[in-house]
């Protein structure tokens, strides 16, 4: 596999995660509307959502550097 397809196969599988990342961003949202009478259910969603946002903020710049490193094979 070149360096450019496997960059884009790499960007692709980042790109997948980050959105099933934010889906289940949104879902926890939504959650915790229903669970506000409840302190330790929406604690742990409060953990959760911490860990997520984490976890979507390192594939969003992981995305970013794959972006760059393949527009940067463009044009060279």
């Amino acid at each position: 596999m070149s360096t450019r397809k496997h960059l884009k196969y790499k960007y692709l599988k980042t790109k997948i995660a980050l959105s099933q990342t934010i889906q289940q961003l949104l879902e926890i949202n939504r959650k915790r509307r229903f669970f506000k009478e409840d302190p330790v259910r929406e604690n742990k969603l409060n953990e959760e959502l911490k860990v997520l946002n984490a976890t979507a903020e390192i594939q969003a710049r992981t995305l970013k550097g794959y972006e760059e490193s393949i527009q940067a094979l463009e044009r060279a």
